[in-house]
């Protein structure tokens, strides 16, 4: 009889084991741990962003969520992989701009397809491009480049991490008649050094590591892609104002889950990084970024990525920007 009991004390502790180790979501979803898969570097907006809800999430969910960056080729290396990871909601791309509207206006074939290869969760954030100039460099403003670049023809250069920076900053040069030439980097910080360091002139950074090097001193920021100023760098002008009007490229983190993952884990996933997103601890830190928290539902993602594609392709095309 004592055996018996025992047997039965034992099976109900593993029950109760069991529940506790699942989640709160659908059919007991997530009952391990998620991956985050990032396309860039660390040390960029998008790395920054995932690790900073990842790390909310997870007490919201009760699961670890291991963050794990996968740069490279302007994001196709993170998600080539997460297009062919199992639809099962434990292993979601950080991605955004790049992955899914510049990647494909600009590359002549992709080894995944943005539509086909996965399901939209939701856009995380979105924050504009500051253009820096070295501290030591002869110029001050836009206006400045602009002069410089024409005086000098073919000498300026710029570091960037991705098409979804080289598009915008491309595109100014279209437009102010002047040619910049792009040196490319796997990540934010890579450039970030390479600009300390003097081997480039220019650097197109997202605003998360950007405006560091401006407050600090260590570079000189110039003017911010968005329509209007942005509050971590309040003296900096917009493109706008810089004499450029109707300038504005925001860019932002988004994430996204291998194609065939059920609806009710990503409707879950949006309304838990939703209320990550807007809860004082995570918006507030964002605001010190100069990042803007968004938490769309993953139609509402899909649509955006659709608009910018419609809106960018024009843009790239006449700008001759392909990849085959």
């Amino acid at each position: 009889m004592k055996q018996i009991k025992r047997t039965v004390v034992a099976a109900m502790l593993l029950a109760l084991n069991s529940v506790a180790s699942a989640g709160n979501g659908p059919d007991g979803y997530p009952s391990e741990p998620v991956r985050f898969i990032v396309s860039f570097a660390p040390g960029g907006s998008t790395d920054i962003v995932a690790r900073l809800v990842a790390s909310e999430l997870s007490k919201r969910i009760g699961q670890t969520i291991v963050v794990e960056n996968k740069a490279g080729a302007s994001g196709i290396i993170a998600s080539q992989y997460v297009a062919r990871a199992n639809p099962d909601g434990y292993t979601l791309l950080i991605g955004g701009s790049g992955p899914m509207v510049f990647n494909p206006i600009t590359q002549s074939s992709l080894p995944y397809d943005p539509v086909k290869d996965f399901e939209p969760v939701t856009i995380l954030g979105s924050y504009p491009i500051v253009l820096l100039a070295g501290d030591k460099e002869p110029f001050d403003s836009v206006k400045d480049v602009v002069q410089y670049a024409k005086d000098n023809p073919g000498v300026l250069n710029y570091g960037s991490a991705g098409y979804s920076f080289q598009v915008p900053t491309e595109y100014f040069a279209s437009v102010a008649d002047i040619k910049l030439t792009q040196v490319p980097y796997k990540g934010s910080s890579e450039a970030a050094q390479a600009l300390i360091a003097g081997d480039i002139q220019l650097f197109s950074a997202d605003i998360g590591p950007g405006a560091p090097l401006a407050t600090s001193g260590r570079a000189k920021p110039l003017a911010v892609t968005s329509a209007e100023r942005n509050p971590v760098l309040p003296d900096v002008p917009t493109f706008a104002e810089s004499g450029f009007p109707g300038f504005d490229f925001s860019l932002y983190s988004a994430v996204a889950a291998p194609k065939g993952t059920s609806t009710a884990i990503t409707d879950y996933l949006q309304k838990e990084l939703h209320a990550v997103l807007h809860s004082p601890e995570v918006s507030e830190r964002l605001a010190t970024m100069g990042i803007k928290p968004e938490g769309m539902p993953p139609a509402e993602a899909a649509a955006r990525y659709a608009h910018e594609i419609e809106l960018f392709q024009p843009i790239v095309d006449k700008m001759g920007i392909k990849v085959n």
